[in-house]
């Protein structure tokens, strides 16, 4: 069967010959790629004119309370597994924000939620059940096949098709959070603050304002957990339409729709600074809207500069944004406390996620900010930035790239799983 997918960044939209999945070898080609629901924001998972395998299998969901832990089918999105576990008085902080993602394509991408100081996605995979016609079903995790459970773990899918997951949970007491939130004249002063804070979660978001002696406007909420105060409500999922409206190449209309937006909150805070715990976690759940007011293309550029570096980053970073002045819908910042290993987008810094719109401005602006990144020894995000290539992440993983392919190839012989990134090596 073909459908039409598209990355949500613009960057793909074509037809793909999916297949079900099944045991039977006969039904894999010789290359193959992996696509979940196909909510992808850049074009890593699509290759053209190759069979996609699609997992179409009865979602399950087995969970043990008391050794805290829920397997789950790799096909059951984030919302479903979340509404799960809430009804049954637990939860995951580790999710993403986007809770149309599946859990396969979590494990396999590597994701983080909005608390990434506490861990990633793959921090919390306690086991894996995957399937290769090279070598059958197998069980992974720490105790059984290590070797590939690590590889397959932020493995963009080249190891074979996972198809359940058994997934660390947390006991949930109540569902409510104290919100509070601040103006913010700086990207330092929002590292500063998020650097210190002892609250479970924070978030604050950026926009750029070139008529302004301080360009970044921005915001910082943050909040706990309120009491034992536990209300039971499904995430009621909004899909991201195709629908690309163009409004953010005007700057004036994004800061006012900011500005308007932050009224909002401020009012709503008045009336009730307390939040349910899904609109904490799920941010961008409520806020699909934005994604229609963006071009046809623009870019996700996210990186992670590492501690010790960050104060004169972010003063170079303010110094190219002035010089090129790059059209930028939104910053976010996040506060990383650990180092990852292997492709995993995890060290311990600051992340700064970037949303580019493609103008007569960017070429200049990216190659700089590529360049500074490299030169502040920061760690780039390849899987959502739909402009990386091998050769760059060769850059950012000198070491593990030629190791990685070499595993890979040791894996998949007869039938091979590849995506838009390692499509000529593998």
């Amino acid at each position: 069967m073909n459908k039409e997918v598209s990355s949500i960044d613009g960057f793909f939209k074509n037809k793909i010959k999916f297949i079900d999945f099944n045991f039977n070898k006969k039904n894999f080609a010789k290359r193959n790629t992996i696509i979940g629901k196909g909510n992808s924001i850049s074009k890593l998972p699509y290759v053209e004119n190759l069979v996609s395998i699609e997992l179409n299998e009865k979602k399950e969901f087995v969970i043990d309370k008391t050794k805290k832990n829920i397997t789950v089918s790799a096909n059951a999105k984030i919302s479903e597994v979340h509404n799960f576990l809430l009804e049954h008085k637990f939860y995951c902080h580790y999710f993403p924000s986007y809770p149309l993602v599946t859990v396969g394509a979590c494990i396999a991408n590597g994701t983080h939620g909005i608390i990434p100081k506490r861990g990633i996605f793959t921090d919390f995979v306690e086991e894996i059940k995957i399937y290769n016609p090279n070598f059958g079903i197998k069980i992974l995790s720490n105790k059984k096949n290590k070797n590939l459970f690590e590889l397959t773990k932020c493995g963009f899918g080249l190891t074979g098709l996972i198809i359940s997951a058994k997934l660390k949970i947390f006991k949930i007491q109540s569902t409510s959070i104290i919100v509070k939130h601040k103006k913010l004249k700086s990207l330092i002063d929002c590292y500063k603050l998020i650097k210190k804070s002892k609250y479970l979660y924070n978030q604050n978001t950026f926009v750029v304002d070139y008529s302004k002696k301080d360009i970044f406007l921005g915001r910082l909420f943050f909040g706990n957990f309120y009491k034992k105060r536990f209300k039971f409500k499904k995430i009621i999922d909004n899909k991201i339409y195709n629908i690309r409206l163009g409004l953010f190449h005007f700057n004036y209309i994004k800061i006012i729709i900011y500005k308007m937006s932050f009224l909002l909150e401020k009012i709503l805070n008045v009336i009730n600074n307390k939040r349910h715990i899904n609109d904490i976690l799920f941010t961008s759940n409520k806020k699909t809207i934005y994604f229609n007011l963006m071009p046809k293309k623009f870019i996700e550029y996210q990186n992670i500069v590492p501690d010790k570096n960050v104060e004169k980053y972010l003063r170079k970073f303010e110094k190219i944004v002035l010089n090129h002045k790059p059209r930028i819908s939104l910053i976010h910042l996040k506060k990383f406390e650990q180092n990852g290993k292997n492709f995993e987008f995890k060290k311990k810094g600051l992340a700064i996620a970037i949303h580019l719109i493609i103008d007569e401005n960017f070429n200049n602006f990216y190659r700089d900010l590529i360049n500074l990144d490299i030169e502040e020894g920061c760690l780039v995000n390849f899987y959502k930035n739909s402009l990386i290539d091998f050769d760059f992440l060769k850059k950012i993983h000198p070491r593990y790239s030629k190791k990685f392919i070499g595993n890979i190839k040791k894996i998949n012989k007869k039938y091979k799983f590849t995506n838009s990134i390692f499509k000529d090596y593998i």
